[in-house]
């Protein structure tokens, strides 16, 4: 294998026409200019127009793996690119003992150049809509998801002719959870209190239901170290849940104070 090209008078040339690929399909870049080439013995055996035949397609390897990596627009880049590559003896690993060099230009059809304008204007036109419906997304959720008081605010607006009826469960399970700072104090005590309401609801007026449940209070309270959380004692709890008392004692009824707070 020979370690560089030969003399030039033993150099051969052919004027190129070709079609290679942009990274648009169906827009392709028309390739015009002259190869030269030299060619070992056993391809230039088979005739001049095997060794041509090799040199060309080289040339088309080359050149295609460049500017299908081009849009359209970057025609000036992938000129360069190709210039860089081919400008020079050079020769390719399917060919040994091929040499070759090229000087291409590179140019798009009128068509072509105006289906790529076309393709750029409908991409910019999306790209500017996709921008403008995330910039009211973020000033949408900074001006109404930026706080829960905000939140509610906003959706008391939206059902101000159904306030009557408005139901804040799916407040607070559908759009409560999309504000940044939803665990504010309000948000966890509105959980809290959605938690002892199920449970009180769930223990009815059982007496035993209730003795066991303030037994299981007192207890983790004790285990946590809260001896001095107020809680009812076991007999107080059944007298306030016995069917004699009507449910009261004295003492509100936790069910309605919660909801008289809230």
């Amino acid at each position: 294998m020979s370690h560089g090209p030969a003399p030039w008078w033993s150099s051969r040339h052919c004027r190129i026409r070709s079609q290679w690929p942009t990274s648009l399909p169906g827009i392709r870049f028309c390739a015009r200019g002259t190869l030269t080439y030299q060619v070992p013995a056993h391809i230039r055996a088979n005739g001049t127009a095997s060794a041509r035949a090799a040199a060309r397609l080289a040339l088309d390897k080359l050149g295609r793996g460049i500017t299908q990596d081009h849009h359209p627009e970057q025609l000036d880049t992938a000129q360069e690119n190709l210039t860089l590559a081919a400008a020079h003896w050079h020769t390719t690993e399917d060919a040994p003992g091929l040499w070759l060099k090229a000087r291409i230009t590179l140019m798009l059809t009128e068509q072509d150049a105006g289906r790529a304008q076309r393709f750029q204007d409908a991409l910019r036109d999306v790209t500017l809509q996709l921008e403008q419906e995330k910039e009211r997304r973020d000033l949408f959720r900074q001006a109404v998801f930026n706080t829960p008081d905000t939140t509610r605010i906003w959706w008391l607006e939206r059902h101000l002719d159904q306030l009557e009826t408005l139901d804040w469960g799916d407040f607070n399970e559908k759009i409560l959870p999309l504000v940044g700072a939803a665990d504010d104090i309000q948000s966890r005590a509105e959980r809290i209190a959605r938690t002892i309401l199920y449970v009180w609801e769930k223990i009815g007026n059982d007496p035993g239901q209730h003795a066991r449940f303030t037994t299981t209070v007192r207890t983790v309270a004790e285990q946590m170290g809260w001896t001095d959380a107020p809680w009812p004692g076991s007999d107080d709890t059944t007298t306030a849940g016995s069917p004699d008392s009507g449910g009261h004692s004295g003492a509100p009824d936790p069910v309605a104070a919660m909801g008289a707070r809230r």
